[in-house]
């Protein structure tokens, strides 16, 4: 059942995309601008009370089976958040690139109440389809939102408070959405600020540990800027690969760490170090000490050597080189295809602003995605 009645939500609606609402929130403007694509791009109705389509057994395998990497990378992330918030009347939610709900962590007494509300495995969440919601929100912004109650477009999820962050692969794009959603919850938003923290920080627990699968065959410097949580937590993750040459990193190196946006990078370009020193600092666990290259910042690391061989690059590198074994392409095709790459590269792997600098449309260009064989590098 609906949190209002529908009418007055069509007002509320109508109401907040005009600039009506007294004393806005922080994302009103989000808000607003979703409405409009609800009500004018995807003629959806807000007064609809139906839930989410679900898909079936066999496409939900389907699609957990083409996400098993990244599934696979979030360890206990999901069941620790649920453990935080469990008791506030929670479930936890884990939604692909496209929306679709793939994991989750509910209590069993509650299952039935959060299924009946579209917090299943198989729901979809797109923006296209259910209108404004927590995940529809950042797959679009990849921000951060906490979607609260009457914010919801349909008046169906109305009841509903959802705080949901988005997870990015080791090159930026997004792979995913984390989600805590509660049937019930107070009428203030401000109840909902630290349940969106602790979602956030999940959401980056699952981003390194995604990054840590990605670049097992890697020496990875795991790095905080206090001593004392290096081993405990580390807030930064470098890939280094056999070469000496940094490789990737995670969000939080490359906000702290100048010179990360392009890479490849020797690694005497970013740290007053030797590659050769921290290859031989693979066999020990003595803590480690580094300043950044050219500044007077220092970090605390230990090296974690590669769990795996490879002689081979990162799969972007090989990727955006065209080095397709097996596919023969036309040469307008591999230029074509090249061009591609390089500008879903430019654009970390977003379909929307790549298409934007390629002239052409989101659907044009998903469809010579899939024409070429072109695949983001977290699902090759």
């Amino acid at each position: 059942m609906p949190y209002v009645r529908q009418t007055s939500h069509i007002d509320r609606v109508r109401d907040l995309i005009a600039g009506r609402i007294v004393n806005p929130g922080a994302d009103t403007a989000r808000l607003a601008s979703s409405y409009r694509r609800s009500l004018d791009d995807y003629r959806l109705d807000p007064a609809s009370t139906t839930g989410p389509r679900i898909l079936t057994g066999t496409e939900l395998r389907a699609i957990q089976q083409a996400e098993e990497g990244f599934l696979r990378s979030t360890g206990q992330c999901l069941p620790r958040l649920h453990a935080m918030v469990r008791e506030a009347g929670y479930c936890v939610i884990l939604a692909n690139a496209h929306g679709v709900t793939i994991d989750y962590a509910v209590d069993a007494d509650q299952r039935k109440d959060f299924k009946k509300a579209g917090l299943y495995p198989g729901s979809c969440w797109s923006e296209e389809e259910e209108g404004t919601c927590g995940i529809a929100s950042v797959l679009l912004d990849q921000e951060a939102i906490t979607v609260h109650k009457t914010d919801h477009f349909r008046a169906a999820f109305t009841g509903l408070t959802c705080s949901a962050a988005p997870i990015f692969s080791p090159h930026g794009d997004l792979i995913g959405v984390l989600d805590a959603s509660a049937l019930r919850s107070p009428d203030a938003r401000d109840s909902q600020r630290l349940v969106k923290q602790l979602v956030r920080q999940g959401a980056t627990l699952i981003e390194d540990g995604f990054f840590l699968k990605s670049y097992g065959h890697c020496c990875i410097l795991l790095a905080h800027r206090n001593r004392h949580f290096v081993e405990v937590q580390p807030e930064m993750l470098l890939a280094i690969d056999e070469h000496g040459n940094v490789v990737a990193a995670n969000r939080c190196a490359r906000d702290v760490i100048a010179g990360l946006a392009s890479l490849p990078r020797p690694v005497a370009e970013v740290l007053d170090v030797r590659a050769e020193r921290l290859f031989d600092a693979r066999a020990g666990h003595n803590l480690l000490s580094l300043r950044l290259a050219g500044g007077s910042t220092w970090l605390h690391a230990r090296v974690r050597a590669p769990l795996r061989q490879t002689s081979t690059r990162p799969r972007v590198a090989r990727d955006a080189t065209a080095a397709t074994a097996g596919v023969e392409y036309s040469p307008p095709e591999l230029a074509e295809r090249t061009r591609i790459v390089h500008a879903m590269n430019a654009a970390k792997w977003r379909p929307l602003q790549a298409a934007a600098m390629l002239g052409v449309s989101r659907a044009t260009l998903y469809r010579r995605l899939k024409q070429l064989k072109i695949v983001p590098p977290h699902r090759q």
